[in-house]
């Protein structure tokens, strides 16, 4: 480019932010909030055989529980929702400090939380907190 190695380092900064700044201008910051139809709509797409009867639904995430007691998350991935289907092997959620958390399921997920009173939270749990 100009052979001065600190100019064409701060051109190519300046064109990568620019780029940055065009891709959020035309296709916005991203992110989005979840909803009970969006949740469901996901998790019968993903998981057919699991039918949910209860709901908890977070900023981020939702948390649905079947008859069977088997419980699965759907959670907010970039402009998308992904779902994780918590089997015997994934960690337990728990109950501390007003939330109730549910680790992530497995290396591609994220744990999730949600703002509930501890009764909420034992029903969710099956058991007293």
């Amino acid at each position: 480019m100009t052979g001065n190695a600190i100019l064409d380092l701060a051109i190519s900064i300046a064109g990568v932010s620019f780029l940055v700044l065009l891709a959020r201008l035309i296709f916005g910051l991203g992110g989005r909030g979840i909803d009970h139809a969006a949740a469901s709509e996901r998790l019968g797409f993903d998981e057919p055989d699991f039918d949910p009867t209860d709901w908890l639904i977070g900023e981020d995430a939702a948390l649905a529980r079947n008859t069977a007691g088997e419980l699965a998350v759907v959670i907010v991935h970039g402009d998308g929702l992904v779902t994780r289907r918590l089997g015997a092997a994934s960690p337990a959620p728990v109950y501390k400090d007003g939330a109730l958390s549910v680790p992530r399921p497995d290396d591609t997920a994220r744990d999730v939380h949600f703002t509930v009173p501890e009764d909420q939270a034992a029903a969710w749990l099956g058991a007293s907190v």
